[in-house]
């Protein structure tokens, strides 16, 4: 026969089990306000708890089952807390909706519990009654809600997989806002490692046989995978030659190509973006097309065609073949940028600066696509060479926008010497020692061991009095 446990034990395994949880859900790094106020609330259980056990604690088979009752509930919180502590933050952000539910149900449960066994032993806490009452009241009542701006990019993750938006520049987009929601850097190393984390949860999914949830995160994966920071440096790198091939029968002098009559859209006569097909097969910009019906048009602009049917979907095919295009056209853009730095020129080396501080602010693919072209370390070896103030602070600026957000480039800069360059710019006039400081400041400024090493670079290049002089002025 079973030993029968003293009533005694059995409250002091429920109250570190109380504690235990407690102290773990303020770990979670998803929904912290979710779980720091279920975290409370099992704070003020074990006030109750040690009132109990100062109190002669009713040894009564109702006592016994409800305190077993709370330590099953809780035992539910801390696997919840467990299941959520160590998942992927992106994984976690997609999940906050379902997250937040299974925390108020949990909460509600554990204030029933608690609810029955203060029932069971209102003589020992009359001394706290009206704080039990609060804490059970609002523990079976709890309400969580997900924070507004998590909603927000929820919602337009939501809306995007709806309309197939399954597009670059939409999916670097989401990423960003996502990135920038959990705490994560947009940096290749950071976003591949929570797309793995997806592609882990999908194999579980499969293996438990839910396939709705596979399917969503399948989209997810999709989604996320096509924009430039989940991109793997090989792939983007075969990707930037293959591009560069297509290129090479074109005349070098020349910096783009002319867009098909099929990119362009009807409406607004530039090349569409997002496209999306009618029912009768034609094409148009998503926001120009939306806007047409919006106003009451029931036709076909072009045509001019009445549409009893004015629903569209995205033409995903059409969309790669404009994407493509434009990557044709950075590529004939950064080869252009290359002859004119090479070119010594004032002039050209001024158009090839402004070029490429435009190619970055439009797709940040070309970052990479810079850099394995040799830009960057042109960039810092033409750097000494120029006698232009305003050339050198306009080489300093296009050389931030390189590195930022981008390891890849910042080691070539470091590699290729560019405090050896970068440095000397510091007691130019104040536009380039400005341009210089700022420069430097984004090659050091975020901690990791990797910056450690490119502050120690730094060190042997400036004299740190000086420097902090520069810095003062």
């Amino acid at each position: 026969m079973a030993e029968i446990l003293p009533i005694g034990t059995i409250l002091a395994v429920a109250m570190n089990q109380v504690i235990k949880t407690a102290h773990a859900a303020t770990d979670v790094v998803i929904e912290k306000e979710s779980f720091r106020i279920l975290s409370t609330y099992l704070f003020d259980i074990v006030r109750v708890l040690k009132e109990l056990e100062l109190g002669n604690l009713n040894e009564t088979p109702v006592t016994r089952k409800t305190l077993e009752n709370l330590e099953t509930d809780v035992k539910k919180a801390n696997s919840l807390v467990e299941k959520y502590k160590n998942r992927g933050r992106f994984y976690l952000l997609i999940k906050c909706r379902h997250i937040v539910k299974e925390v108020q149900d949990v909460t509600r449960d554990i204030g029933k519990s608690l609810n029955t066994l203060c029932l069971a032993n209102t003589e020992i806490l009359s001394g706290i009654s009206d704080e039990v009452t609060r804490l059970q009241n609002e523990m079976q009542r709890a309400e969580f809600a997900t924070c507004q701006s998590q909603l927000q990019i929820l919602d337009k993750l939501d809306q995007g997989l709806a309309s197939q938006k399954l597009d670059n520049g939409f999916a670097n987009d989401i990423i960003v806002d996502i990135a920038r929601a959990v705490g994560v850097t947009v940096e290749p190393s950071e976003i591949r490692k929570e797309l793995d984390s997806f592609k882990r949860e999908r194999e579980e999914a499969e293996n438990r046989k839910e396939r709705a949830e596979v399917y969503f995160l399948e989209q997810i994966i999709e989604l996320l995978s096509r924009a430039d920071a989940a991109q793997d440096y090989e792939q983007v790198k075969d990707q930037y030659m293959q591009r560069l091939r297509v290129i090479e029968c074109h005349d070098p002098k020349s910096e783009s190509i002319p867009p098909f009559k099929a990119f362009i859209c009807g409406i607004t006569k530039t090349v569409m973006v997002d496209p999306v097909s009618l029912s009768n097969g034609t094409a148009y910009s998503r926001v120009a097309i939306e806007e047409w019906f919006g106003s009451g048009k029931k036709t076909d602009p072009i045509t001019d065609e009445p549409l009893e049917d004015v629903s569209f979907r995205s033409n995903i095919q059409l969309g790669q073949s404009i994407q493509e295009w434009k990557e044709l056209n950075y590529c004939m853009r950064i080869r252009s940028c290359k002859a004119k730095l090479m070119s010594e020129n004032d002039s050209n080396v001024k158009d090839a600066l402004y070029q490429m501080q435009d190619l970055i602010k439009e797709n940040s693919i070309n970052k990479d696509w810079i850099s394995i072209g040799g830009l960057t370390e042109l960039l810092v070896n033409i750097l000494p060479n120029l006698h232009n103030q305003q050339l050198k602070t306009e080489v300093l600026v296009t050389l931030k926008y390189a590195i930022e957000g981008h390891p890849r480039n910042k080691d070539l800069l470091i590699e290729n010497k560019g405090f050896c360059h970068i440095v000397p710019c510091l007691e130019c006039e104040s536009s380039p020692s400005k341009a210089a400081l700022e420069l430097i400041y984004e090659i050091v400024a975020e901690e990791s061991a990797q910056n450690m090493d490119y502050t120690r670079e730094l060190s042997q290049q400036c004299n740190p009095v000086s420097f902090l002089v520069t810095i003062l002025n």
